[in-house]
């Protein structure tokens, strides 16, 4: 290579080996252009891959991880690498090829981690609970966003967004993050335009992760780069709040913070004693612990690693508290789905009281899933995430139990031909007072998508020139999706009746011999002629009563009578108006089957109609 071309080839490796990824992959690409074949190309490739890997760019690093391994480039690193952004991608079967490829050539056991969440991620689990997920477009940017809190109702973050005075990071290739707040409009449920922290807490360089302690009005808060940018490692500030000016106090760098390692992404307890970070510090278990230390008497104590319920070889990170009794955080090490997973742990008195739990999809994802918080309950709240279809490089997600979906569907059909009914109104109405409504088609089906939860419902059928029909539907309890229909054992099905002179039997209508009050198995059918006469208002109708031709015409009269009162008299205390039925009874006098001989005859005979005699 020409002297030209090593000197900027060593001013990218200096780039590299400094973390200032932005400026390395730019020199590096340029050395690539200028020089068609250099001698090192794999090197530079495999470089460029872990440059866009640590920014971030997956199919970027995709892409120049595979050349690499292509051009014959030895590091079992890069195995390793190519396995990992794989696994970013989903791509999770090609990644336990890369990581077994990287076992095979280093003996490195701990890829083992690896192998088994992308197992994890191939059993699709998925939470219990249907949750849904939005990306927050109103605080994002085309940059990052990460390090959340919840702060006096307003949402607190970190932002790299560029301004028009801003610089650019040389590590990140964007703007140098500080602190951001923004509230819920109240009436307009839309987040007002963030807007960054008053006072001593941003600076020139780094700022973000932000914990607040509200018992002493003071927020904690990370910084890396140091005041003059010169500093490449993370240390903790804190800064007092001034509710007043609504200004934060002149930040003071945090007692544990040392520029031999990094310290950061803060998360405090609500009484404001026992505070959790992330570092690197000597005794950590992997690449970056989470730690804690406690207050007595106003002085803390040394730093205690968290163990290895939650640490790991690996990197866990973005800790926080919720309710003093779960302790959440990232790993990009416990089994998920690729990156950083989101976990929590139970907490009592500080102290862990259950394994580590993943919270799944859709909270997580094959990216990076990091920076929880949670809002009124554990089933609202915010994360952040650099996931496929976001706005920018790492993105702020709002997340809340979804919609139950609620569905009912059945058919109506015509009692007596049974084809369907179609333009039929199938009203449900909740015991909330709403009312709503949808049409049945050609097939006389309706699938019916707007059920709210915890409601009871009438579900009522109406169609001109039909009798109406009612049935009960419930939702109460209902805590998972559910289609109300036959094949789940609830009958929204309906036989609608033509309104029509015609007489017209009611089923199972029943007597004991020479008696007229009715027996407790017809009342079952009458409930039914009730429900439709009540949803039939106009109609009137004539309620009759017929025997066998046993015993004297007179006696039989007299009895159909009594039976066909009683019917009404049912009919009343159902609810059915007095002055929309009379009695009749005809006696043996309009026999079905004439000089009837058989029992079966006899049965046919013995009947309870009715008939509509006014509309």
């Amino acid at each position: 290579m020409l002297a030209i071309g090593q000197k900027s080839l060593e001013k990218a490796d200096t780039a590299f080996a400094h973390g200032k990824y932005s400026t390395a992959i730019e020199l590096y690409q340029h050395i690539l252009k200028k020089n068609s074949s250099p001698q090192n190309t794999k090197v530079i490739y495999y470089k460029l891959g872990s440059s866009f890997y640590a920014i971030n760019k997956f199919k970027e690093a995709k892409e120049y991880t595979e050349k690499a391994i292509e051009e014959g480039y030895s590091d079992p690193k890069a195995y390793l690498q190519y396995g990992e952004i794989l696994a970013l991608l989903s791509d999770y079967k090609a990644a336990k090829i890369a990581f077994l490829e990287y076992k095979k050539r280093s003996g490195d056991n701990s890829v083992n981690s690896k192998l088994v969440s992308c197992d994890f991620a191939l059993s699709g689990k998925k939470s219990a609970i249907p949750l849904e997920v939005k990306n927050l477009e109103e605080l994002n940017s085309p940059y990052s966003e990460y390090g959340l809190a919840i702060v006096n109702d307003e949402l607190v973050f970190a932002s790299s967004r560029l301004s028009n005075n801003d610089r650019q990071d040389n590590y990140t290739g964007q703007g140098f993050s500080d602190i951001y707040s923004s509230r819920l409009g109240s009436i307009s449920n839309k987040w007002k335009e963030p807007v960054k922290l008053k006072g001593g807490v941003n600076t020139k360089f780094n700022d973000g992760t932000f914990a607040y302690s509200s018992k002493e009005n003071t927020g904690y808060f990370m910084q890396c780069n140091g005041a003059s940018g010169n500093k490449e490692n993370c240390s903790i500030f804190y800064s007092v709040y001034d509710a007043n000016d609504n200004t934060w106090g002149k930040s003071k760098v945090f007692e544990y913070s040392n520029p031999g390692y990094n310290i950061g992404h803060p998360a405090i307890t609500s009484d404001g004693n026992t505070l959790y970070f992330v570092s690197d510090m000597p005794g950590s278990l992997g690449g970056k612990d989470i730690w804690s230390i406690s207050r007595k008497g106003g002085q803390w104590s040394a730093p205690v690693n968290a163990g290895n319920i939650i640490n790991t070889s690996g990197n866990e990170v973005f800790p926080s508290i919720a309710g003093d009794t779960i302790l959440y955080f990232s790993s990009n090490t416990h089994p998920g789905y690729g990156g950083l997973d989101i976990f929590y742990v139970k907490l009592k008195n500080n102290v862990i009281t259950g394994p580590v739990v993943n919270l799944l999809a859709p909270i997580n994802s094959s990216a990076d899933d990091f920076s929880f918080v949670s809002g009124r309950s554990v089933l609202e709240g915010y994360f952040c995430s650099n996931r496929e279809g976001g706005k920018g490089q790492d993105d702020i997600y709002s997340f809340n139990r979804a919609p139950l979906v609620l569905n009912a569907i059945g058919m109506i059909v015509d009692a007596e031909t049974n084809k369907p009914v179609h333009n039929v109104t199938v009203y449900f109405k909740g015991d909330n007072g709403i009312i709503d409504s949808i049409t049945t088609g050609s097939t006389g089906e309706f699938n019916f998508k707007n059920l709210k939860p915890d409601l009871k419902y009438a579900v009522t059928a109406v169609k001109e020139g039909f009798f109406s029909d009612s049935k009960s539907l419930s939702t109460v309890g209902v805590k998972e999706n559910m289609e109300f229909s036959v094949k789940t054992g609830i009958d929204l099905n309906f036989g609608l009746l033509k309104i029509s002179k015609k007489e017209i039997v009611i089923p199972n209508i029943s007597y004991d011999f020479n008696q007229s009050e009715l027996k407790a198995e017809s009342k079952t059918e009458l409930d039914k002629l009730a429900r439709i006469l009540i949803e039939t208002p106009k109609v009137v109708i004539e309620i009759s009563s017929h025997t066998d031709e046993k015993g004297g015409a007179e006696y039989n009269t007299t009895l159909s009578q009594k039976r066909a009162q009683n019917v009404v008299n049912y009919l009343i205390i159902k609810g059915v108006p007095k002055a929309r039925m009379f009695a009749r009874g005809y006696g043996e006098s309009q026999p079905l089957k004439k000089d009837a001989s058989s029992d079966e005859d006899h049965a046919l005979n013995r009947r309870t109609t009715f008939k509509v005699v006014k509309k």
